[in-house]
This record gives C-alpha cells, structure tokens and sequence, in this order.
C-alpha cells in the first residue's frame, strides 16, 4: 500500500488526493454486512427472507425442520443476540446457543456450531411431561411448551438428550425455542434466521419418513435414534471421527435436586416398612404403630417433593401424562400411600388382623410400585449414570435397607423382643451392593469407552469426601451391628443411630446421584 502511494506521489499526484480517492473507493466496496443491508432494504418485509423459509405449509407425513450450513456459520452470535431479542427474554435466559467442535493434533478442525431445539419427531420432553405442557403441532410438526399449563417440575430438562429446555428461575417454569411459530404463520422468518449475515441457517420440510436414524446429529451429541430430531447440519467437508466439543472436557456438577433427594430416601425407607410390616408376625397394635411409621416417613417425603416444583399450585395436574410419562406413574403410585393408610386405620379401628394385614399387604405393594416407578423416572432418561441395572440397585438397596432399619427401630421402641436379623441382612445386602458400586466406579475410572466414564471423573474430582463420608456412616453402621447382636436386646437408642448412620449414607448418595449424572447436551449449550 505505502509503495503504490510512493509511486502515485512519486509521478504527480498529490498524497492527500490520494488518501480522499482512496476512501471513496472503500466506501463503495461490497462487504457482506453491505450487501446485507442493500438486500434488506431494497425489499418489502415479506420478500427479503422467502428463499430462506418455506412457502406453503408440510403435507401430510411432514414437518418443518432447521437446516444449518456449517460451512456460512462464524459464530458471531447474530443468531442468539436475535432470538433473545425479538422474543423478550430474561437477561439470563437464552433458547440458542453457540458451540464450538474442535479436533486433535493429527486431525486438526474447528467449527462454530449454532443450536436450538430440533424440534424432534418423536420428543423425549413431550413423552416425559407429566401434565402436557407439551405440543406437537399436527401439521408443522413445531414442538411447543404451553407455559400455561408448565409446573416447573424440570423432568423434561432430564429428558432431553440435547439441553433444550431452560428452566426460569423467575417464572418458575420450563420454556424452549418454538421455532417462532408465530412469525412463520404469517410468513416472517424466524429471528435466527432473519439474523444470520451469511444466511446459515434456515427453515427446510422434510418428510419424516427420510429422517434419518443416524447415530449422531452433529459429533458429540447424543444418539439420535432415541428422539429422531429433525434438524440437519451440512457442510462441504465432512467432520473428523475425531472432533469433540470445545467443552466436553468440562467436569461440572449437575444441579443436586435437595428436594428430591430427601423425597427417594424417605419414600423408598416408607415402602421397606411397610414391606417389612406386611412380613413380620405382628399382633394388630405392633402392625399399625409399624405402618404408622412407614406412612409418616412416606408424606413427609412426598410434601418435601413438592418444594422441587416451580409452581407448586398446580402439582395436582401431575397425573394427567400418566400414559406415557414414568413421572406421572410415580406421583399416582405415592399417591395410594394415603389410601393405603386410611385403610390400615379402619381395620385397625374395627380391631381385624386378617383386614389389617390384607391393607398393610397392599399398600406395600403400592409403595414398591411406586419405587419401581422412581427407577425408571431416570432410567428413561437414557443417561449412563443412570442406567436401569444400577438406579434399581441403589433404589432398592436403599428401600430394604432403610425399611429393615426403621422396622427394628420401631418394634424396639413398642417391646417387640425381636433381634435385627433383618436388619443384619439388609446392611450386608447394602455392603455387597456397594462394593459392586465401587468395583464399577474404578473399572469406569480407568476405562475411557465406559458410557459413564465422565461421571466417574466427576465423582472423583468433585465428590471424593462424599463417597469417603458415605463409606464411613456404612462402615460405623457395621460396627455397631456385632455390639448389638452381643448385647442380645440392643435398645432403642443403638438402632435408632445405626437408622441415623444408614440414612445419612443413602441421603448423600443421593445427592451424588443428581450432581454427577452428566447429562448429554449438544456442543456449547
């Protein structure tokens, strides 16, 4: 440049005039964003975006679906600035993101990759929703959250293998791209849409009958075989095997759910009384002051449940997904502890053992449905930590050995001269699953293919004293049983700390359970 200007000045010209020329010639250059702006402007609302969007709505056996050109994506975050925009979101909120694939020394790649909801054909957040705030538009195929009907139990967070829905701490519910559904029913492009410079992304029909069943939507998402999502991402050159998300290094804990972590540990000891009650050879009054426990322990549980909801007023919609969401399965199941206990009064009140234990009989029956219920709640999520093998382990574990517990400590409590046998095998069944637990935990350490090698990492790097701490209160636990078995009638007192010791363990299991689950996500969300 400053050799052009030596020679222009060198043969004549003036410098300054030079300089002036030069700038007026920038100004006419045809940069992207100047292009832009002329096509925007040089067109009517309607037609600046029409080649972007579709013009005539899906046929039958058809959907709207993203498609983005990965090859005309910066990054430049004019996508989610837009959609934040135009739809009046939270400062803190956002229902697109940008994320970045990298790849390694020997297969070098870098690409920016913008996400929304993809707007599933068969949706994981609509399947697990327990009251329906979830919609599938019949002809577009767009996956709406009614927000109305929303009671911010976050279950379809858990469920989404992509980190789609956002829960609003400030509204207390749950909300998601909804591809804006409005502005395409008027034929508006989207925001993002409308926003990208370079045009990447856009709104294609595509027949749902060709989506494809493929094992990821883009490297590092989840299998999309489980939701078949409909959004596809192009580009000129494929991606590497390689490539991985810029964050998927990252071992952050999960949210921790206390409400929920003390609601499994009371419900599961709840339903182990009452299993144990309907078991053991009680008289009428040993019975009912059992179940009486059980059921106390059981509705704190449940009231505590409902502390995990954004929206607490409308918990009693909770039942209305009972045909396809585990959740709604779950809370209709506790639901029948009251029933049960009404029932355990009357034949108590009308003074009939063969009543009374029919009663206890069901209702335990009612409580391990609704433990089986809380196993399969996360094992539909498809998360690896939360497999089906291992969630029923600890869940169970748990209600047996909570349940043994409290019966011993109840029946000590009344003059039952009984010992804790029960209990004796129930900490050891414990013991045993959590040595298993243990053995799986290094084998996922050390094995980096393992599906829950990452939470292992987790638990290891951020809850290490926790796993020490529940193993002290199992190994206390253990120690005080020889000293009750050599005492030969151990009181009150001895059970009623090996239950404080047990419920402990299980409470802090819990709470690694949530925070180390390491759900799936699409790069950067």
């Amino acid at each position: 440049m400053m050799c052009d200007l030596e020679r222009s000045v060198s043969s004549g010209g003036s410098a300054v005039g030079i300089l002036e020329a030069t700038l007026r010639e920038q100004q006419t250059l045809r940069t992207p964003v100047a292009l832009f702006s002329d096509e925007y402007d040089s067109k009517s609302v309607r037609e600046r975006f029409t080649h972007l969007i579709p013009l005539s709505k899906p046929n039958p056996g058809e959907q709207y679906a993203f498609e983005v050109n990965l090859d005309a994506c910066t990054g430049c975050k004019a996508c989610v600035a837009a959609c934040h925009s135009l739809n009046g979101l939270d400062d803190d909120e956002s229902w697109r993101d940008m994320g970045l694939l990298v790849g390694t020394r020997k297969q070098p790649y870098l690409q920016t990759v913008t996400t929304a909801c993809h707007h599933c054909e068969d949706p994981a957040c609509s399947n697990g929703c327990p009251v329906l705030a979830y919609d599938k538009d019949p002809v577009t195929g767009i996956v709406r959250h009614l927000d109305d009907q929303c009671i911010g139990c976050s279950y379809c967070i858990l469920k989404c293998p992509y980190d789609v829905p956002k829960f609003n701490l400030k509204r207390g519910i749950v909300r998601k791209c909804d591809m804006c559904q409005g502005r395409l029913a008027e034929g508006e492009a989207p925001a993002c849409v409308q926003a990208c410079p370079n045009e990447a992304i856009k709104i294609k029909v595509v027949k749902l009958d060709a989506v494809p069943d493929r094992g990821q939507i883009i490297a590092g998402a989840f299998d999309s075989s489980y939701t078949r999502p409909t959004t596809t991402y192009v580009s000129s050159k494929p991606i590497p095997n390689a490539a991985r998300p810029a964050d998927s290094g990252r071992l952050e804990l999960d949210h921790g759910h206390p409400p929920l972590s003390w609601m499994l540990v009371l419900t599961q000891m709840s339903a182990g009384g009452f299993l144990g009650a309907a078991l053991a050879p009680l008289t009428l009054n040993e019975a009912a002051v059992t179940s009486a426990a059980a059921l106390f322990f059981g509705l704190i549980g449940i009231a505590l449940s409902v502390l995990h909801l954004g929206q607490p007023l409308k918990a009693w919609r909770a039942f209305l997904g009972w045909k396809k969401s585990w959740l709604s399965r779950e809370i209709i199941a506790f639901g029948a502890l009251p029933g049960g206990g009404a029932a355990i009064a009357a034949a108590w009140w009308f003074e009939s053992l063969p009543l009374m234990k029919l009663a206890i009989s069901g209702t335990a029956l009612a409580a391990l449905s609704a433990v089986a219920c809380s196993v399969m709640v996360y094992a539909d999520t498809r998360r690896p930590f939360w497999s089906l093998a291992q969630t029923a382990g600890k869940f169970f574990g748990t209600t047996f050995l909570l349940g043994a517990c409290l019966c011993a400590v109840v029946w000590s409590w009344i003059g039952v001269s009984a010992l804790p046998w029960a209990m004796v095998l129930a900490v050891t069944f414990r013991w045993m699953l959590s040595i298993w637990e243990l053995s799986r935990y290094r084998e996922a350490l050390e094995d980096e293919t393992c599906a829950w090698h990452k939470s292992a990492r987790i638990l290891q790097k951020q809850r290490a004293h926790h796993i020490e701490l529940r193993g002290l209160f199992l190994i206390l636990t253990g120690l005080l049983i020889p000293v009750m078995i050599a005492a030969g009638a151990p009181t009150p007192w001895m059970l009623a700390t090996s239950l404080l010791l047990t419920f402990a363990s299980q409470l802090i299991e819990r709470h690694y359970f949530f925070t180390a689950a390491a759900g799936s996500k699409m790069p950067g969300n």
